[in-house]
């Protein structure tokens, strides 16, 4: 009888195992961003007397998630500032062509 695993059992394929330690570290922040943004959905569904018996409870779980979701907001913000410089630069050099092709055709005429 033989007792191997079998071909398609997940612990077994080798693409689905994390390939270097900064794989797994990569992994561990996804599942992390994950667990957060789960968090905050049910922080946000929750009433505010809920919420204010929990941080009664628990006020240091409290802190943890506040300058976990800080650290969030920080980081998205400073990805937005990305995005947006990103966009005024491809902005700026469209302008900045749409001027160059406008005076090329009036030259022309």
């Amino acid at each position: 009888m033989d007792f191997t695993a079998p071909t398609h059992d997940p612990r077994t394929n080798p693409r689905l195992r994390p390939r270097s330690a900064n794989s797994i570290a990569i992994l561990e922040d996804s599942i992390e961003d994950l667990q957060l943004h789960r968090l905050a959905g049910a922080v946000l569904s929750k009433s505010a007397a809920d919420m204010a018996a929990l941080s009664e409870d628990n006020p240091e779980l409290f802190w943890e998630w506040i300058e976990a979701f800080a650290i969030k907001k920080r980081e998205a913000d400073a990805e937005c500032r990305l995005w947006s410089a990103a966009i005024a630069c491809l902005a700026t050099a469209t302008a900045a062509d749409a001027r160059r092709n406008e005076h090329s055709t009036t030259a022309a005429e």
